[in-house]
């Protein structure tokens, strides 16, 4: 009989999360890296390259699933915007669902983001924004969205991250580079602290994520906090929380591609799944006060 959940790109930025929220809720996993995680229970890990076209069909025959959460993607810091593998793994992650489905799987849950829609239309709401990416990681997550689409018919969530924050973030993002310049006493710069965002937990996210995976409903969901602030609120609650609020150094000189607004449509989340808001003075707050803790 197939159970749990397979969940790809489990040791990756948004995927561990996902694996400590099934974890926490006693879901079975099969979960999925190049490398194995830490034992966990109700966890069973497969090693796979899922680029390999052999490392898949041996997963898929390995990880008798009912759901798929599909977190894997190339995501290098400051390449993955323009990256050529961003087409790879679009053709990866087709396969794999095909795969998945066609083994007998159920549910499918993949990651899109908030790249997809165009930064340049009027409206501030992203659920009012057309789907038209600018840039080839956008460009390749709407296609899947619509390749999938095709391949899962109503079977399909698919789940348009906005801006996180949480253990295992690359240091040159947003929140930790300001963290550390802060325990670093260097200057923390903000270059654009008007630009209006909404900035979640990992944790929070992957609440969603498996809520969404859980439930009964289908289609295209924004996952974000459903509380937006500036970039500069947003900087100004790590500098306090650190206690170095005078190496803050706030301006605002946005690119021309930078919309002034970009939220998230958190009440369709929470319509779904009854997820309530997450308030950065308290979750954003938090993560500071741990992450200096550990440095």
């Amino acid at each position: 009989m197939r159970e749990g959940v397979l969940l790809t790109g489990a040791t990756g930025f948004v995927g561990r999360a996902v694996l400590a929220e099934l974890v926490a809720r006693g879901i079975p996993v099969h979960a999925t890296a190049r490398r194995p995680g830490p034992v966990l229970p109700g966890v069973i890990w497969h090693a796979a390259d899922l680029c390999e076209p052999s490392a898949r069909a041996r997963l898929i025959a390995a990880a008798p699933a009912a759901r798929l959460i599909h977190c894997a993607w190339e995501i290098e810091h400051g390449q993955f915007w323009t990256s050529p593998a961003n087409e790879v793994w679009r053709a990866v992650s087709r396969d794999l669902v095909a795969g998945f489905l066609e083994a007998g799987g159920q549910r499918v849950l993949a990651l899109g983001t908030c790249a997809e829609y165009d930064p340049l239309a009027p409206s501030a709401l992203a659920e009012a924004r057309l789907v038209a990416p600018i840039t080839p990681y956008g460009q390749a997550k709407a296609l899947l969205q619509a390749d999938l689409a095709q391949i899962c018919g109503p079977v399909l969530i698919w789940a348009r991250l906005f801006h996180l924050y949480g253990p295992g973030e690359d240091r040159r993002r947003f929140v930790p580079s300001l963290i550390d310049a802060l325990v670093e006493g260097r200057p923390a710069e903000v270059r654009a602290a008007d630009l209006l965002r909404d900035f979640a937990s990992s944790a929070h996210v992957a609440r969603a994520l498996v809520s969404l995976i859980e439930a009964g409903t289908v289609g295209a969901f924004d996952i974000g906090s459903g509380q937006s602030r500036s970039l500069g609120t947003l900087a100004r609650i790590i500098a306090e929380t650190a206690g170095r609020p005078e190496l803050l150094r706030l301006s605002h000189a946005p690119g021309p591609q930078d919309p002034a607004e970009l939220t998230p449509n958190f009440s369709a989340l929470a319509a779904a799944i009854g997820l309530t808001a997450e308030h950065p003075e308290q979750a954003l707050t938090e993560h500071v006060r741990r992450e200096i803790g550990a440095a």
